[in-house]
C-alpha cells in the first residue's frame, strides 16, 4: 500500500511548486487502506497529505516557508485523517525524548527533519479525536525539559497535562 500510495502522490498531489524537494516524501503513517506523508518543498514550505485506496483525503502546503530561529520551541502543524486522528508537530533544535497522555506514556512517532535539520518533525496518533494536551519530554545538548502540546477542543477522548 506505500508504494501505491506513494506513487499516487507523487503523481497527482506533490507536483509543480509543491513537489518534495530533495529530501522527498517522509511517512508519517501507514494503515492498511493508506498512507500519511510530509514533505518539504524545495522553497522550504511543508506540505501533507493522507493517501487511501481511492485518492486523497486531505493535502495541504503553507504558503509561506518555514521560519526557524534560534530559539528552541514545540509548533503544531497539522491534523491528519487516516485510520484514526494525528497531530503533526515539530520540535527546533531539540528532540522528543518521551511523551505521556494523561501521565501514561504515549508512542511518538518520528517523522524526519526539515530545514537543514534545525526542524524535526514527529507526529502522535490516536483512534479518534482527543481533546486536551499531551506532555512531551524534550532534549537539547544534554538538557531536558518538559512541554505541553495542544491536541484539540473536541473529543471524547481526553489528555490531562501529568
Amino acid at each position: 500500500m506505500i508504494n501505491r500510495t506513494r506513487t499516487t502522490l507523487m503523481a497527482s498531489g506533490a507536483v509543480g511548486p509543491d513537489a518534495p524537494g530533495s529530501q522527498g516524501l517522509m511517512l508519517v503513517e501507514a494503515w492498511p487502506t493508506g498512507a500519511a506523508y510530509a514533505w518539504e518543498t524545495s522553497d522550504r514550505r511543508l506540505c501533507w497529505a493522507s493517501v487511501g485506496e481511492t485518492g486523497f483525503s486531505e493535502r495541504a502546503c503553507a504558503t509561506n516557508p518555514m521560519a526557524i530561529g534560534n530559539s528552541r520551541g514545540v509548533d503544531r502543524l497539522a491534523t491528519l485523517f487516516t485510520d484514526g486522528w494525528v497531530r503533526l508537530f515539530a520540535t527546533d533544535h531539540q528532540q522528543v525524548t518521551s511523551a505521556t497522555c494523561s501521565g501514561e506514556p504515549l508512542e511518538v512517532r518520528r517523522v524526519g527533519t526539515v530545514a537543514d535539520g534545525a526542524r524535526t518533525l514527529y507526529a502522535v496518533w490516536f483512534p479518534d479525536y482527543t481533546k486536551g494536551s499531551i506532555t512531551l519530554l524534550l532534549s537539547h545538548d544534554g538538557t531536558t525539559s518538559k512541554a505541553p502540546l495542544q491536541l484539540s477542543d473536541a473529543g471524547d477522548r481526553t489528555c490531562a497535562p501529568s
